[in-house]
Order: C-alpha cells, then structure tokens, then sequence
C-alpha cells in the first residue's frame, strides 16, 4: 500500500478542526452522564429526550412501533428489528402513527391501496427496546 502525504495531511487537519469538546463526559439534569456534543446538541441526555417523547405520544400508540418491528412478547430478541414497516388505513392506527411521525418515531412511506406504510426510525427502534444489532437489522434496506 503507497502511503499519501496529502491524505495524511487532510485527516490531520480534520482531527484537529473537530471539536474538542464532543467526546467529553458530562452530566445531564437528571444526573446520568452523557457526552458534551449530546447535551449542546439536544439539552439533554440521550435517555431524557427518549422519556420526552414517550410522554408525548399516548400509552396505547407505543404498541403501534413495537408491532412494527417484531418487537413482541414470545418473540425471541434476536428476531427483533427484521421486520419494519406498518400499514395504517384510515381512521384511528392512521391518527396514531401520525402521532408517532411527529414524536420521530417513524416516517411517512408510500401510500396504496388505501394504506399508508410507516417505518421506524432510530429513535422508534430505541424506544421500541431494540439493541445495536437489532437496529442494524431494521434500518438494512
């Protein structure tokens, strides 16, 4: 492999102009401790904006993301994530997953048929309890 000084050169310098103070631990209100490029990002921690948007949507709407992602009792957690979408007709699981988009929990999808597909984001794959490689599995296209 040919080593190329200007490569070299380019990824020091974006080293250096990143800032420095995004990998530094600091403590959210609650007393948790987040890093320094979440709390200037978001105000707090990762585990404090999850809680604001539960609070957010109703009890009954949390269902809707974890059905979307297989994420159910009786269901191994390794199989959770390898699905993601939900199909909502009219009425009230339309409301709900609307409900759901404007959290951030999902997103918008095509629409046919007289449905309209919903897919969870990162964030609905956090709250809907999976792990790194469960989100991995349901963000893969």
């Amino acid at each position: 492999m040919t080593v190329n000084p200007a490569q070299i050169t380019r990824h020091h310098l974006a080293n250096q102009a990143a800032p420095t103070y995004s990998l530094i631990r600091k403590v959210c209100a609650c007393g948790k401790a987040s890093t320094a490029k979440q709390l200037a990002q978001h105000c707090k921690c990762a585990a404090c904006a999850l809680a604001a948007v539960r609070d957010a949507i109703m009890s009954g709407d949390f269902a809707k993301p974890q059905h979307m992602l297989g994420a159910v009792q009786g269901k191994p957690k390794n199989r959770w994530g390898n699905r993601n979408y939900f199909a909502a007709g009219s009425g009230q699981q339309y409301e709900a997953m609307q409900r759901l988009v404007g959290a951030g929990l999902a997103t918008a999808g095509r629409a046919g048929n007289e449905m309209t597909y919903f897919y969870a984001t990162r964030l609905g794959c956090k709250a809907a309890g999976l792990d790194a490689a469960g989100i991995k599995r349901a963000m893969e296209d």
